[in-house]
């Protein structure tokens, strides 16, 4: 049977999850300057006195808020990486699978984990877990390329990595079409697993004979 203490500590917990979520949803609208005691309450749609009792200050808040965030994206990557996605999975099938992750996952969303990632990363006592979900986000590229049969996909994984974190920059600017964004970016990790199949010796080949056929 739960007791009265128990009962009280799960909605103490709970509270608390609604003023880190409701501090999250401002950041998105408006930036840490979005987050006071009195909005984040307001948004939690609890009495305006409650964040002062669970946070000493609004730094407190929006740290723990951003850390929250980026460990619950750094257990979602962990578990995708987890998942059995099949045998017949390959590089050819990402243009499709990419397009409707984009449709799903909008500029807007890009936005929003970029600007919570930047500010974690920004802040020393979270450091360390935006080190963290950075590692979860290759360790699923390096599981996803070890399905589809790549070699050794470790350092293949962080240049993919790069390529797409520099894709969710780009779509801020509207510069290309979603469906255009998603065949560049399939179009680089193929380049990215070309190079890495032939490897440094034949890359190197090949600016040679690039070289010689400008001269």
């Amino acid at each position: 049977m739960t007791s009265r203490a128990q009962l009280s500590q799960e909605r103490s917990r709970l509270r608390r999850d609604e003023l880190l979520a409701a501090a999250i949803e401002l950041f998105a609208e408006g930036g840490s300057r979005a987050i006071t005691h009195r909005a984040v309450a307001a948004r939690a749609g609890l009495p305006s006195a409650t964040t002062t009792y669970y946070f000493e200050s609004i730094g407190d808040l929006i740290r723990e808020a951003l850390g929250a965030h980026i460990d619950q994206w750094s257990r979602d990557l962990e578990a995708l990486a987890a998942v059995d996605v099949g045998a017949d999975v390959s590089i050819d099938d990402a243009s499709h699978l990419i397009s409707r992750v984009f449709a799903v996952r909008g500029p807007e969303v890009a936005a929003l984990e970029l600007a919570i990632f930047l500010a974690a990363a920004r802040v020393p006592e979270l450091r360390d877990n935006a080190a963290r979900s950075m590692r979860a986000f290759e360790d699923l590229a390096t599981s996803l390329l070890a399905r589809v049969g790549i070699h050794e996909p470790g350092a293949l994984s962080a240049s993919i990595v790069t390529l797409i974190t520099g894709t969710a920059v780009r779509r801020q600017s509207g510069l290309y079409t979603e469906d255009d964004e998603a065949r560049l970016l399939v179009s680089g990790i193929r380049g990215l697993v070309a190079a890495h199949a032939i490897g440094p010796e034949g890359v190197d080949r090949t600016l040679a004979d690039l070289r010689k056929a400008q001269q």
